[in-house]
């Protein structure tokens, strides 16, 4: 395995919009340089507490969190991309990049509770909880 893995045309979701660019996982760090503005977001090694693989609008995405409770998702990747995201997530970063289903039923109630800066709601489906739907803070 690399020191780095790099993906073009991923899409980071800021306050309900999507804007595309490009993502790196070094192992000192997670950066994201948006293709239309030149913004880089960096997230160092240390900070990241948690990682989340999901099913999403263009494929699947990764919802990281940070231990300070800043929250970044990113969209556009395949399938296949999971077990190396996974194994370089493992070996550089020592978080497991837990696979998480989306609640895509019309029946979206759940439980709320509070967590990092997001209100976050855990949809009951069919009797049990499933995945998860979080709302920004602003």
């Amino acid at each position: 395995m690399g020191d780095t893995l790099e993906f073009n045309d991923i899409h980071q979701e800021v306050k309900g919009s999507w804007n595309d660019g490009r993502l790196r996982f070094s192992k000192q760090s997670v950066v994201y340089k948006s293709n239309k503005t030149g913004k880089v977001d960096s997230i160092s090694a240390p900070e990241l507490s948690d990682a989340q693989w999901r099913r999403v609008c263009l494929g699947h995405g990764i919802k990281l969190a940070t231990s300070t409770g800043h929250v970044y998702k990113y969209d556009g990747f395949k399938e296949t991309d999971f077990e190396k995201i996974s194994a370089f997530f493992k070996a550089n970063y020592k978080v497991e990049l837990e696979e998480k289903d989306l609640c895509v039923k019309g029946w979206n109630w759940g439980t709320a509770k509070f967590a990092d800066p997001t209100l976050q709601c855990i949809p009951v489906c069919n009797g049990e909880e499933r995945g998860d739907c979080g709302v920004p803070p602003e």
